[in-house]
């Protein structure tokens, strides 16, 4: 959709300071690029005067779209010092709107244009560190530097129908913003949330009183269940699940549990490597959960937040809620397996590689997590239970 007009910007205020490193990463080919027409074009007309041929440096995907091709795991058009040709040569406004907004994801609403990220970038994923108080930050755009794309996802109409979740869409939003702004423990405050949308298909939304709940916490959070049984199997089907779609991601966190399972004995350690079963026990789960920071804590809540931020809640917030938790947990998981396979803290770097690379295999396979929750309805599994369970995890 075309951009409409707007006067206000609004983004996290962890997520202000972004500032791209020019790495290069970004432009590697663990992702199919996607090149607008329009960019397409104009780099076409551009190469052409240069004497060169586009074909040489993108191709048309199945789609109809047009993706760049790869030389040395980068897009052709990045030269030997990691800087893109494209931008250097022909100019910011020839980019397409990928390479133009990435990491970023922009939303048109009816406050303004609202700019959340991806965290498959070390840039963003650094954002995630901060200690500061999570709000939503709203300023002029002349204030602040914008990509120009050419075009916009644009949610949340002010025509929605009174009774639909949707309908009071900020008033959610905001609500769970200040209910993980609280001081308490973060598995509570989870399992408090998923308690409050669980129950809203279930109200009357027209006169519900989303303030009230978080005024309500302290007297009602701290009676929540936990659902701990078989937790470790629940990762285990999970990680298998996703290695149907993207065997790497699956031989990763088998690997990796296969790995720290060695015990220095040859004739042991040959039949846990050689063995091609995956199993995850209590025990063991126990105690990778004893070598947690809880320094990180703050990691998962800013996570969680931008998440909330990013407005898939909008659309079906049940399924919002199985997704941000199925990422946060399994993002707290791979930090674990790090911290327990090297047997020290993570460094900074370390830490932020973690997110950067739980971001890049997870979060950017939504039709993963859309035919997870299919499955399970269609299984009629109850996905409050799976989420409650889940989030034993972050405890």
């Amino acid at each position: 959709m075309e951009i409409r007009d707007y006067e206000y910007i609004l983004i996290p205020n962890i997520l202000e300071k972004y500032k791209c490193s020019m790495s290069g990463e970004c432009c590697q080919s663990k992702w199919r690029i996607d090149i607008d027409e329009q960019s397409y074009l104009e780099t076409k007309k551009n190469l052409e005067n240069q004497k060169e041929d586009i074909n040489t440096y993108m191709e048309k995907h199945e789609s109809g779209s047009y993706v760049s091709k790869f030389s040395n795991g980068y897009c052709k058009f990045i030269t030997e010092d990691k800087k893109c040709r494209v931008h250097k040569d022909f100019g910011w406004e020839c980019l397409s709107d990928t390479c133009k907004i990435y990491p970023r994801n922009l939303k048109l609403t009816s406050r303004g244009m609202e700019i959340g990220m991806g965290f498959s970038c070390r840039s963003s994923a650094k954002l995630l560190l901060s200690k500061e108080k999570f709000y939503i930050k709203k300023i002029k755009k002349e204030d602040y530097f914008f990509m120009k794309p050419r075009s916009v996802s644009f949610i949340i109409p002010e025509n929605n129908l009174k009774k639909e979740i949707a309908s009071r869409y900020y008033e959610l939003e905001q609500m769970a913003i200040d209910i993980l702004n609280l001081d308490e423990k973060l598995d509570i405050k989870l399992k408090y949330l998923e308690k409050i949308i669980s129950e809203l298909y279930t109200v009357n939304i027209e006169e519900y009183d989303f303030k009230k709940n978080v005024e309500n916490f302290k007297e009602l959070a701290l009676n929540l269940s936990d659902n701990s049984e078989n937790l470790e199997d629940e990762i285990v089907k999970i990680i298998l699940e996703k290695q149907k779609r993207s065997k790497s991601v699956g031989l990763y966190y088998i690997n990796l549990l296969r790995i720290i399972r060695l015990n220095k004995n040859l004739e042991l350690d040959k039949k846990i490597l050689g063995s091609d079963s995956f199993t995850l026990t209590s025990e063991e789960l126990k105690e990778l959960k004893e070598v947690w920071n809880k320094e990180y804590d703050r990691i998962l809540q800013n996570y969680f937040l931008c998440l909330i931020f990013n407005k898939e809640m909008y659309y079906n917030a049940e399924y919002f809620m199985m997704k941000a938790t199925m990422l946060t947990i399994f993002l707290k998981f791979r930090i674990l397996l790090n911290i327990k396979y090297l047997g020290r803290e993570l460094t900074e770097e370390e830490l932020i590689y973690t997110i950067k690379s739980h971001d890049e295999d997870l979060a950017h396979d939504s039709e993963f997590f859309s035919e997870f929750y299919k499955t399970k309805c269609e299984e009629k599994v109850n996905i409050s239970d799976l989420i409650k369970k889940l989030l034993t995890l972050i405890s």
